[in-house]
């Protein structure tokens, strides 16, 4: 099979958890996905590697600006429960938004929710990769890559309901369900973004974490917390 995404140098699922085939499979799918958001930007990712971290909170991990990344695939309470595709896109996002940007501030935000927009429109368009992961989609058909945010999101929106009336069934945001904030005050936004930054400190492995490089690459990895 054709590497999944050419700007991922190589990519790692545990080979001493159950299914590691699937999910090796799971782990090339959201690099596909990601793939045209990287390509807009400029963006390598050394390793995309599977890792079972014993903080059961934990999703995801940068390392080096993209040098390395870690994600989750696995239930804490089940290593043979997968999670869910739209949750692992969105973390993946996530952690390549570090590439540009390390804390979790309004920078951060508001080029995550860009990623979002972008990538929700195409998955809404039904692009899911290129290759072997193609469906027939070609990236960025029907839309503009230099829109701004808001109307990245209403194409989406847009896309999302024809689809959702194609296929039936509702659709799923990428990563943790989020609400308009469009009818929000200006003190609400700004308790939510504290609320939003303190709950992805806590599942992000950004922020204040060294990791030691594992001694095996199918190994679950160790996470060492710096006190400053």
């Amino acid at each position: 099979m054709a590497s999944a995404n050419d700007l991922i140098g190589s990519i790692h699922a545990l080979k001493r958890r159950p299914a590691p085939d699937a999910a090796l499979l799971l782990l090339q799918r959201v690099a596909a996905q990601v793939r045209p958001v990287m390509h807009k930007r400029g963006w390598r990712v050394g390793v995309l590697r599977e890792f079972f971290p014993r903080t059961p909170n934990l999703l995801g991990l940068n390392v080096n600006r993209g040098a390395e990344i870690r994600i989750r695939l696995r239930s804490p309470h089940n290593d043979g429960e997968l999670l869910a595709y739209p949750d692992l896109v969105g973390t993946m996002l996530h952690e390549l938004a570090h590439i540009e940007r390390g804390p979790h501030d309004a920078a951060f935000y508001a080029l995550l929710d860009t990623l979002k927009a972008e990538t929700e429109l195409l998955m809404a368009q039904g692009y899911a990769g290129d290759g072997f992961f193609s469906r027939g989609q070609r990236v960025g058909q029907g839309c503009s890559h230099n829109a701004p945010r808001h109307a990245l999101r209403e194409q989406t929106l847009r896309a999302v309901a024809k689809r959702q009336r194609a296929l039936g069934g509702p659709p799923r945001a990428l990563g943790t369900r989020h609400a308009l904030q469009a009818q929000l005050t200006p003190p609400q936004m700004a308790a939510r973004a504290l609320e939003r930054r303190l709950r992805d400190e806590r599942w992000c492995g950004a922020a204040d974490l060294i990791v030691i490089s594992d001694s095996e690459p199918d190994s679950d990895g160790v996470v060492v917390v710096i006190d400053d």
